[in-house]
């Protein structure tokens, strides 16, 4: 399964990509159809400040920002590709149009998502000058590894949350003018309750790991779905 926003992504190379360049500046249009995007461990209590947090379920559960109430909208891309000024952007977000594939045991490869929308003739910011990468694409790996890093550093506390059975299904319902309801279900959040009844031996560990700033900033998140039913009135009357 393609990660979310790539449909083409490939290995750059001077032979497919030197004479290639990336549209600059690059919007957010890209982004316009997800209502969730993941996040890292870190970016939790930023991402917090601005949107709902959850869950995704499955066994690759991990952390998502939720962008809107509907499938296929993001409330906070406008029509001209602008992110909501001031709104924090997620590392997934920022990423792209670059992303790693791991190619061998330690070694990974720098790709980036073809398309018109992303790679042009000229007129945008080179990627190779005589025949070397340019800084572009070596910013991008560094953001790219440093993504990755973060990714990994996710995981154990996401599996600790499971262990400990703290998080359980939910479904956001949001009452909307003239009577109208949203409903949006399918992820997963920190129930409160069970973490007041842990012991204290597995509460001291997750203070222990650090992670108690990200689980109550996870909890407290949850106000910010008043934030999204504004955002939803707000386009549709606009």
């Amino acid at each position: 399964m393609k990660p979310l926003f790539y449909d083409n992504p490939v290995t750059i190379s001077l032979q497919r990509h030197g004479a290639l360049q990336l549209r600059a500046p690059l919007d957010f249009d890209f982004a316009r159809g997800a209502n969730a995007v993941p996040l890292t461990l870190a970016e939790i209590p930023l991402a917090a400040q601005w949107y709902p947090i959850g869950f995704s379920a499955g066994d690759g559960a991990r952390p998502v920002a939720i962008l809107g109430l509907r499938e296929g909208e993001n409330l906070f891309v406008d029509e001209q590709g602008a992110w909501r000024e001031g709104a924090y952007v997620p590392i997934y977000v920022r990423r792209y149009p670059f992303i790693l594939r791991q190619e061998e045991e330690d070694l990974v490869a720098l790709c980036i998502n073809e398309g018109a929308d992303v790679l042009i003739p000229a007129g945008g910011a080179p990627l190779f000058v005589r025949d070397q990468p340019t800084d572009l694409l070596e910013q991008a790996m560094q953001f790219c590894r440093s993504a990755q890093a973060a990714e990994l550093a996710t995981k154990p506390f996401v599996a600790a949350l499971r262990d400990l059975d703290l998080l359980d299904g939910r479904t956001a319902v949001i009452d909307l003018p003239g009577g109208q309801k949203e409903t949006l279900s399918g992820f997963l959040t920190i129930d409160e309750a069970r973490l007041r009844a842990l012991s204290d031996e597995h509460f001291l560990e997750l203070r222990r790991r650090g992670w108690l700033s990200a689980i109550f900033s996870q909890i407290q998140s949850t106000l910010n779905w008043n934030r999204l039913a504004d955002r939803l009135i707000t386009s549709a009357a606009a």
